[in-house]
C-alpha cells in the first residue's frame, strides 16, 4: 500500500472507529459488568437513576468470567510439527521447529512478566471471554542494539485496535491509545508542549497511534511523528488477530448495527438476566432494610410534631403530650408470585452462564451422566474461546517462525519443555529450520470427566481376540490423554523392559548402578551373565562341554567352574586367605571401579 501520512492514518482511525462505535460500546459495558459497577434502578419513563432505595448489585458476572478464565489458563497448549512418515527431511529438524516456537513463548512470557503484564495466555483468557470483539496484538522479533534478539508479543486491548482487510488478510493495523507526556517523553524523547484540543495533556493524556503494514511500523500523534516510518522487518504485517466465536458479520434489512454481534463475549445470552436479578434483589434488600427501621406515624393536634429522639434506639424515650401518638407503618410484603419469578430468571442465568455445580456447590455425589452432561454444558462456552486462542497461537508461531527465516538475526538461544515433557536449553540456527513440516496447536481444556466410565469403556473396546477399536483411537477419544503416541512409545518402552528376563535383569543392574549400589548391580550382573551364557549353549553359538549336556540341559564349561561346583573340596594349602583387613572392611575390588569398567566392556552401561 502507498505510503500514509501522519494526519491520513488518523483520519482512516477515526472512520474505522465510527464505523464500529456499536461493537466497542458493548465491549465497554461488558467490562462494566465485569467490575461490578454499582446497579442502578433507572426510571422507565425519564431514564433517570431513581433516588432514595437500597441497590443491589450482584457477584455474577465477575465469579462467572473468573471461572472461564481459570478453565482457559488451564488448558494445556499443545505444539506439535509432525513428522514426514517417509522420505523428505530428518525428523530432528521438525523437533527444532517445535523447540522453536516453546522457547520463544517462554521468552515472551518472561518478557511480558518483567514489564508487569500477565502472561500471553491469562491475557487471551481475558480478552476472549470479556472483551470478545476482534483479539489481536504484536508479535515481533526485534533486535537489540548488542546485536541480540528478543521476542516481542504484546496482547492489545480489543478496545483500541483499529484494522483494514486485503485480499490476504490484513492490509494494516493501529493500536491507538493515550498516554502522558512524561510517558511518551520517556519513550520516544519527544516533548508535547501545550495542550491538545484545547485540553491538558497530563490529565486526559495524548492519543498515541501505533501502525504497522506489511512493510513498516511508525508512531504518530496529532500534528507529530514520534518514530519515523521503519522497517519492521516481517513479511507481511506484524500482528496477529482473530474474531471471537461463530457469529460472522451479518447485513439485515430488518435490524441495524449487527456490527456489535460479531465476537460477543460470554455475557452475550446473560446479560437482561443480570439486570432482571439486580432489579429484584434491591427490592428485597429494599424490604430487608425496612424490618430494621421501619416507617413511621406520629399524630399529633396540629400534625407538625417530629421525633427529636430515634425511636429505634434501645432505652429511647418519647415525650408524648395528651392525644398525640407514635405507630409504625407495619411491614411491607413482596408479591407471592415473586418467588416463582425469581426461579425463572435464576434457572435462565444458569443456562446463559454456568451451573451452580460448576462452582463446587454440589449436595450430593453426581453421577456419571450428571458429569457428562455438565461438562457438555461448560464446553459450549469454552469452545469458541479455546478456537480462538488456538487461531492465535498458530498465526503467533508462524509470524516467529517466518521472520526467523528472513536470514537478518543470529542464532537464538532458547530454552523451555519440549513435546517429551524434556528440559531443554539450545541454539538454534534459522537453517535448520527451512522446509520442514507445518505447526499444529490443540488447547485442551481440564473439565470434569467421569473417570470410571472412561476406563470401563476403553477396556470394553479393547478385549476379545479382536478389539473393537485400536488403541490409538481409545486413548484419543475415550481415554482423552492429551498425547497419544507419546503414551504409546512410552508403553513400548516399558514392554521392552519387562518382555524378556535378561532385559528385566539389565534394567535392575543399569538402576542399581545409577543410584550407587554397586553391590546390587554386582548380583544382578552375574544372574545376567549366567543367563546370557545359558541361552549361548542352548543356541549353539558357544560349544558344549566334551562329556556333553547332562539330562538337566546344558551347563557351564568345567574349566570355568570353581572346585566346590564339581564336588571337589577347597585345598587348605592352596586357598587364599585374602588380604588382613579389619573386620567389615570391603574386599578390594569388589565394589569398585572394575565393575563399572566390565559393565562398559560388555557395552552394559553407558561410558
Amino acid at each position: 500500500m502507498p505510503r500514509l501520512k501522519p494526519d491520513e492514518i488518523i483520519a482512516l482511525v477515526d472512520q474505522q472507529q465510527a464505523d464500529t462505535q456499536l461493537l466497542r460500546t458493548r465491549m465497554e459495558s461488558d467490562y462494566s459488568l465485569y467490575r461490578l459497577d454499582k446497579f442502578l434502578d433507572l426510571d422507565p419513563t425519564t431514564g433517570e437513576p431513581v433516588e432514595g432505595f437500597a441497590n443491589y448489585t450482584s457477584n455474577a458476572p465477575r465469579t462467572f468470567a473468573n471461572k472461564v478464565i481459570s478453565w482457559l489458563v488451564q488448558a494445556e497448549l499443545l505444539l506439535r510439527v509432525p513428522h514426514l512418515s517417509q522420505g523428505g527431511h530428518a525428523g530432528e529438524m521438525d523437533n527444532a521447529k517445535e523447540k522453536f516456537a516453546i522457547g520463544c513463548l517462554r521468552a515472551a512470557d518472561e518478557r511480558l512478566v518483567r514489564m508487569l503484564q500477565p502472561r500471553l495466555k491469562s491475557q487471551l483468557a481475558f480478552h476472549t471471554s470479556v472483551r470478545g470483539g476482534m483479539v489481536g496484538g504484536r508479535c515481533l522479533l526485534v533486535k537489540r542494539q548488542d546485536g541480540s534478539t528478543y521476542v516481542d508479543i504484546t496482547p492489545w486491548d480489543p478496545l483500541h485496535i483499529y484494522w483494514s482487510l486485503g485480499r490476504d488478510g490484513l492490509d494494516w493495523v493501529c493500536y491507538m491509545v493515550k498516554k502522558a507526556p512524561s510517558q511518551i517523553r520517556a519513550e520516544y524523547g519527544v516533548t508535547i508542549p501545550g495542550g491538545q484540543n484545547g485540553t491538558d495533556p497530563e490529565q486526559h493524556g495524548v492519543a498515541v497511534y501505533d501502525f504497522y503494514d506489511a512493510e513498516i511500523n511508525r508512531v504518530v500523534i496529532e500534528g507529530k511523528e514520534l518514530k519515523k516510518p521503519t522497517r519492521h522487518g516481517s513479511p507481511r504485517v506484524p500482528a496477529y488477530m482473530v474474531a471471537v466465536g461463530n457469529a460472522p458479520l451479518i447485513q439485515s434489512t430488518k435490524v441495524s448495527g449487527t456490527i456489535q454481534d460479531m465476537g460477543e463475549s460470554i455475557y452475550e445470552a446473560s446479560r437482561g438476566t443480570y439486570e432482571q436479578g439486580n432489579l429484584m434483589k434491591s427490592v428485597m434488600l429494599e424490604l430487608v432494610a425496612r424490618a430494621r427501621k421501619q416507617g413511621i406515624t406520629v399524630r399529633s393536634r396540629d400534625g407538625r410534631k417530629t421525633l427529636a429522639e430515634n425511636p429505634y434506639v434501645q432505652g429511647a424515650e418519647i415525650s408524648l403530650a395528651e392525644g398525640e401518638e407514635v405507630k409504625p407503618l407495619g411491614l411491607m410484603e413482596m408479591a407471592r408470585e415473586t418467588g416463582a419469578f425469581m426461579g425463572i430468571v435464576s434457572g435462565e442465568e444458569q443456562r446463559a452462564t454456568l451451573p451452580f455445580t460448576a462452582y463446587g456447590e454440589v449436595q450430593f455425589q453426581l453421577s456419571g451422566y450428571a458429569i457428562n452432561t455438565l461438562r457438555q454444558g461448560i464446553e459450549s462456552i469454552l469452545q469458541t474461546r479455546l478456537q480462538a486462542m488456538e487461531d492465535i497461537y498458530l498465526q503467533v508461531v508462524n509470524l516467529l517462525h517466518d521472520q526467523y527465516l528472513d536470514g537478518a538475526f543470529e542464532p537464538m538461544r532458547l530454552s523451555g519443555r519440549d513435546s517429551h515433557r524434556a528440559y531443554f536449553s539450545e541454539q538454534i540456527s534459522p537453517e535448520v529450520l527451512r522446509d520442514t513440516c507445518d505447526y499444529r496447536v490443540k488447547l485442551v481444556s481440564q473439565l470434569p470427566q467421569d473417570d470410571m466410565t472412561r476406563v470401563s469403556m476403553a477396556q470394553i473396546l479393547r478385549e476379545g481376540p479382536t478389539p473393537l477399536v485400536d488403541d490409538l483411537h481409545i486413548r484419543d477419544d475415550y481415554l482423552g490423554l492429551q498425547d497419544s503416541e507419546q503414551v504409546e512409545q512410552a508403553i513400548r518402552l516399558q514392554l521392552a523392559e519387562r518382555a524378556l528376563p535378561e532385559a528385566s535383569l539389565y534394567t535392575l543392574m543399569v538402576a542399581a548402578e545409577t543410584q550407587g549400589r554397586r553391590d546390587l548391580a554386582a548380583i544382578y550382573f552375574k544372574e545376567l551373565m549366567g543367563l546370557v551364557q545359558q541361552k549361548m549353549l542352548a543356541s549353539g553359538m558357544m560349544p558344549p562341554t566334551p562329556e556333553g549336556p547332562g539330562p538337566g540341559g546344558p551347563t557351564a564349561r568345567p574349566e570355568v567352574l570353581p572346585n566346590v561346583a564339581l564336588g571337589v573340596p577347597p585345598s587348605p594349602a592352596q586357598s587364599t586367605p585374602g588380604p588382613q583387613v579389619p573386620p567389615g572392611t570391603p574386599r578390594p575390588g569388589a565394589q569398585g571401579e572394575d565393575m563399572r569398567a566390565r559393565l562398559q566392556a560388555l557395552g552394559l552401561v553407558p561410558p
